[in-house]
């Protein structure tokens, strides 16, 4: 039991496996909770008397954005990753054995992520026609536009426009048998991109939606929101800190990418991907130690619940990584 347990921590395949395991735990999550949320805004007589008061076409966005975006594509991605789950079960259990059956439910689940994150352009179209709009427009107790537009439009459409076409590319490659150094190269290129615009320039404009004046919600904004030292911190962890991650990222994988050499550095990278699964750990701890929502009632506070965070999954990240770690130790021994 014991030689079965630490072969386990020391395999990255497992630890993936893990990784998977938890993103599929959230997605589910989100695409039941999306599900109910967006059934009750459908049902609700309150949302209806407030949006049939607007224009025909601020009703179809509405309802739109909160259908396809809050319950279409999150239940796209739970699918997806089922599909990645089998993948990671092959992999971890069969390695290079199943790699067929491995290449056809991993490309499965890479069509259905690049089609949650295109189920996101209503919500784009929505809330830049929210802000735009001279109508009095209602979305969730009219929603200043500039919060809207910083917290949903600018950090989705940067979204839309990067993160499907290199699932699909990274895909077709997979599809195609191509070789494997063209596939370590779009898998970087996809992986750096997330960091760059999933996580960092997305943590980053909720930040600035947090600035936003909302007085009328008891949403706490401002500089005395943001220099309250806990509040500092994160900010500074992650409009810096999550910056750096995804540059050390881009740097040891670039040689990959450029397609110079196929071997990763793999100390960097399991740095990288462990500090990268930290910061979801800081976020959670200093949620709770801070009193959460309650304490301080903000966007921010509000998407780094654990209940409200769909991306909390990342820190599954930080085992990954230190397994990383371990196989480059051992790596480095070997030679």
């Amino acid at each position: 039991m014991g030689n079965r347990l630490k072969k386990y921590a020391s395999s990255i395949e497992f630890w993936i496996f893990i990784g998977v395991c938890t993103y599929l735990g959230y997605a589910i999550y989100f695409a039941v909770y999306g599900l109910n949320f967006s059934i009750a805004t459908a049902s609700s007589s309150y949302v209806y008397n407030m949006i049939s008061q607007n224009p025909w076409w601020w009703a179809i966005l509405y309802y739109g954005s909160e259908g396809v975006s809050g319950t279409v594509g999150l239940i796209l991605r739970a699918i997806g990753g089922f599909f990645a789950l089998h993948a990671a079960y092959l992999l971890w259990k069969k390695k290079d054995t199943a790699l067929p059956q491995i290449k056809r439910k991993a490309s499965t689940a890479l069509l259905l992520e690049a089609a949650y994150y295109l189920s996101l352009i209503p919500s784009v179209i929505a809330a830049f026609a929210y802000y735009t709009s001279t109508e009095y427009l209602y979305y969730f107790d009219h929603t200043p536009g500039l919060l809207l537009l910083y917290g949903t439009g600018i950090p989705c459409l940067a979204m839309v426009l990067t993160i499907p076409p290199l699932l699909l590319k990274l895909r077709a490659k997979i599809t195609q048998d191509a070789p494997n150094p063209e596939i370590i190269k779009w898998s970087s290129l996809t992986g750096v991109a997330y960091l760059f615009v999933v996580f960092w320039f997305n943590n980053s404009m909720l930040w600035a939606a947090t600035m936003v004046p909302y007085p009328k919600s008891g949403i706490q904004y401002g500089l005395s929101f943001l220099f309250e030292p806990a509040n500092f911190t994160s900010f500074a962890i992650t409009v810096f800190g999550l910056f750096l991650i995804a540059v050390f990222g881009l740097l040891f994988t670039l040689p990959a990418i450029r397609k110079h050499s196929t071997k990763l550095n793999l100390a960097g990278i399991g740095a990288v991907t462990a500090a990268f699964g930290g910061y979801f750990i800081f976020n959670t701890v200093s949620y709770y130690l801070t009193g959460g929502y309650e304490a301080h009632p903000s966007v921010w506070y509000e998407v780094i619940g654990p209940l409200h965070n769909p991306n909390l999954w990342g820190i599954a990240f930080v085992f990954i990584g230190l397994a990383v770690l371990v196989l480059s130790k051992s790596s480095q021994q070997q030679s």
